[in-house]
């Protein structure tokens, strides 16, 4: 839940940031934000995933606030999400071998089939008859996880988009 909220915060700070604030109020908004995105950033890292959530949050807030404030005339939200998505796709892509080894991706499948995994044992605890279910659903989520966080990303990035349209007093861009 921290790591979706510290997305939905440190976009809407990005897009604040981009919007250009003029007042002492919209500055004071734009650092609680991203205050409040870097605090939910901050706490104990679970994980190679974690990490990996972490830099894709920061990418791609920072991917979709600077192709807000490049934006031709007229753009619309869904370019710039996916544009912002690939981007940090790319971006996660050549950091991740970078600096964690050419293992990162074997690695975070790992981790993404144990966390997957454990929370199907769960799931399984509560109602035994779902257990034929256990492996196919363990690899579904478990090779499913980069979906699944460009998905948050895109709902998060629009709470953001919808919450600096609604705070601005020039629309970011065109209405989608």
């Amino acid at each position: 839940m921290g790591r979706w909220l510290g997305l939905v915060a440190l976009s809407f700070a990005a897009l604040r940031l981009a919007a250009r604030p003029g007042s002492r109020a919209q500055w004071l908004v734009l650092a609680g934000a991203a205050g409040a995105g870097v605090a939910l950033l901050l706490g104990p890292a679970a994980g190679l995933l974690g990490a990996l959530d972490r830099a894709w949050i920061v990418l791609v807030s920072v991917a979709f606030a600077a192709g807000v404030a490049a934006r031709p005339a007229g753009a619309r939200f869904w370019p710039l999400a996916l544009r912002a998505c690939l981007y940090t796709a790319a971006g996660v892509a050549i950091l991740g071998p970078l600096t964690v080894g050419p293992s990162v991706w074997q690695e975070a499948h790992w981790e993404a089939t144990r966390v997957a995994s454990g929370a199907m044992r769960r799931v399984i605890e509560v109602a035994p008859g779902l257990y034929p279910a256990f492996e196919p659903t363990v690899r579904l989520l478990a090779a499913g996880w980069p979906v699944w966080l460009v998905l948050e990303t895109l709902v998060a990035l629009a709470l953001a988009w919808r919450a600096t349209r609604a705070l601005a007093r020039t629309p970011l861009a065109a209405p989608a």
